[in-house]
């Protein structure tokens, strides 16, 4: 079945549902402000090396630790995407996957709709992988604002600003090398402490703690879901320690 057929249906891949598709809260594992800005330095380090081309690592840390996009959100992302007067990053619900060889689907998108057609009885591989790539959710099709932080605005500007790149060169599997080897170059951690996915975590909890309240976090981080908002604004030991100060500075 063509995509344009299925234009005003529900996305084939979101109908399918997802493996692995419960929600593992992964807050425990959220790093603090003090090891993200050690992971920061290794990410400098790293990005001094004649292999990497330089924004990379720290670009790549910051936008998993501190927009808290989704690792296949990163390694799909595009110019065309950021909105730079509004400073946001508008995810799409579709975009058509060329980051494979020769332009074809790229691996990570073929596993996942491999999933999707052993879930689904009947969809087929063809027309998963016309819809690759999507993102994780429908909820997770969103727009990510930058311009609360300066840091931001810089990484995003510097990534782009080279006439060699105009999307993220780097797939899923190196952006998750890449933060895992800034992890090696920076002090009091290790490649088994980090991951995009704790990167994204970490920025639940950095929203969190400073007081982004429910709906606008479930925004931010595309959860569908309010109970996943709620452990990290229900149990999060800062923002509570702010609002009694508030309340109490009377």
């Amino acid at each position: 079945m063509s995509t344009h057929r299925r234009q005003n249906t529900q996305n084939p891949i979101h109908a399918a549902g997802r493996a692995g598709s419960s929600v593992r809260h992964s807050k425990e594992d959220a790093l603090s402000d003090m090891e993200f800005e050690l992971l920061m330095e290794g990410a400098r380090t790293l990005s001094r090396s004649e292999y990497y081309y330089e924004p990379d690592p720290t670009f790549i840390v910051y936008t998993l630790g501190r927009l808290g996009l989704r690792r296949g959100e990163l390694a799909h992302l595009t110019e065309e995407w950021i909105d730079w007067r509004q400073k946001m990053i508008r995810i799409p619900s579709h975009q058509p996957c060329s980051k494979g060889i020769d332009g074809e689907v790229c691996g990570y998108c073929q596993q996942l709709a491999k999933q999707r057609v052993e879930i689904a009885d009947e969809l087929t591989m063809d027309e998963a992988l016309e819809w690759m790539w999507t993102p994780k959710t429908e909820a997770a099709a969103r727009e990510v604002y930058f311009g609360f932080d300066a840091r931001a605005e810089l990484f995003i500007e510097r990534y782009f600003a080279s006439d060699e790149y105009n999307r993220v060169e780097v797939g899923s599997n190196a952006l998750n090398r890449r933060v895992k080897r800034a992890a090696e170059e920076a002090e009091r951690l290790g490649p088994a402490d980090v991951s995009p996915h704790t990167l994204r975590a970490t920025a639940a909890t950095y929203h969190a703690s400073r007081g982004l309240e429910m709906l606008p976090l479930m925004q931010l981080m595309g959860w569908a879901q309010p109970s996943t908002s709620e452990v990290y604004i229900g149990r999060n030991g800062t923002n509570t320690a702010r609002q009694l100060d508030a309340i109490h500075s009377t």
